[in-house]
């Protein structure tokens, strides 16, 4: 049976625009090359940190932004629709400045107080009665209040289940080799041995978007941008730390996330001595007490990066041909806000207008 959309890619952009879909009255199908959530989405951090991860205002900052702010209540849907609760935190943010940040942390805060948005500058003495554990060299902190964090494999591990339970057709361990196109119109895809329709297609492959898209005459990388983390076992803290090296996530079980690099080494998910020794060090550095901390697992995984480090999302110039690809470090934080436009898009028939300047046209000259 045909469906109205089918999805490439069950991440977690891909399943939660299925999701939204789905809500929306749509026969959806989802084909996922591994199973759902196998990728970056599992390997992320969950940190929802659209201050701490911007360098200046703008359409994506205003877009990241947005999407933190539905976050609290995507998450309590998710809960009532699985009965898995993807463990919100609220605690905020602490960007720490250590002896040789603080000039460069002032200028990052410029831009963010000048502009309204909630930020506080603390003290060394004000940090370290929020966090004693917190390195003694620090020199201050800026506090986000509203930079949160959720368990991201929890919140994975929801989608899966909603998803299902509001009908979208999961079709896992299957990789898509090609779209199918036919005068200028996508029609469905092709996988091994197997043919599938659909009225709308929309890539959400992550870093193996591109390869789908080169054929089509889209030369476009989405780029996979390797990031190795680590856990530890320990509460030396509550809120999630960042320093000029590292960041540390906190969880509700006593993990310490320790996290990450941004490596472009292909798609080689290793595990290096070398960038797990500078996670390492990065952490004891801002939490001294973290050198007692026991490893219990290591990992990496594949950021979907494009040439601008912006994601692309909307449709394309072939017919019933959409995107949602190349969200980089901000999958997880983006997932709401991109499920809710697109969807939008899709039913009205053009792309939303907060996202235009995410656009592939904006690539146009490496377009045929």
């Amino acid at each position: 049976m045909k469906s109205d959309v089918l999805i490439v890619g069950g991440g977690v952009i891909g399943c939660s625009v299925a999701l939204r879909l789905a809500q929306a009255g749509l026969k959806v199908t989802l084909v996922e090359r591994d199973r759902i959530g196998a990728e970056a989405s599992r390997a992320a951090a969950g940190m929802l940190s659209p201050q701490a991860e911007a360098s200046e205002p703008g359409a994506f900052f205003d877009l990241c932004r947005e999407s933190k702010l539905r976050y609290r209540d995507f998450v309590a849907e998710l809960k009532t629709f699985s009965g898995i609760d993807a463990e919100y935190r609220d605690e905020g943010t602490l960007v720490v400045a250590l002896p040789d940040d603080k000039p460069g942390l002032d200028e990052w805060a410029a831009w963010q107080i000048a502009a309204g948005l909630p930020i506080e500058k603390l003290t060394a003495d004000d940090l370290h009665r929020f966090e004693p554990n917190v390195t003694k060299s620090a020199t201050g902190a800026i506090f986000l209040t509203e930079d949160h964090q959720v368990e991201n494999r929890l919140l994975m591990d929801a989608l899966a289940v909603a998803i299902r339970r509001l009908g979208v057709e999961v079709i896992e361990q299957s990789a898509v080799q090609s779209l199918l196109i036919e005068a200028g119109q996508v029609q469905g895809v092709q996988l091994e041995g197997q043919k599938i329709y659909s009225g709308a297609v929309i890539v959400a492959a992550g870093s193996w978007s591109g390869a789908l898209l080169e054929p089509l005459g889209f030369h476009i990388k989405t780029i996979p941008a390797r990031g190795q983390m680590l856990a530890v076992r320990g509460s030396a803290f509550r809120h999630v730390l960042h320093s000029s090296r590292i960041y540390l996530v906190p969880r509700s079980d006593n993990r310490i996330l320790i996290g990450a690099t941004v490596e472009y080494a292909g798609f080689e998910k290793a595990i290096t001595a070398k960038s797990i020794h500078a996670l390492l060090d990065g952490a004891i550095e801002l939490v001294p007490a973290m050198a007692d901390a026991e490893i219990i697992e290591t990992w990496s995984g594949f950021r979907p990066d494009t040439p601008d480090h912006l994601p692309i999302i909307g449709q394309t110039a072939i017919a019933n041909l959409w995107l949602a690809t190349g969200h980089f470090r901000n999958g997880i934080l983006l997932a709401p806000i991109t499920a809710s436009l697109l969807t939008q898009s899709i039913l009205n028939g053009h792309t939303a207008d907060a996202l235009k300047p995410f656009s592939i046209d904006r690539f146009a000259s490496d377009c045929d």
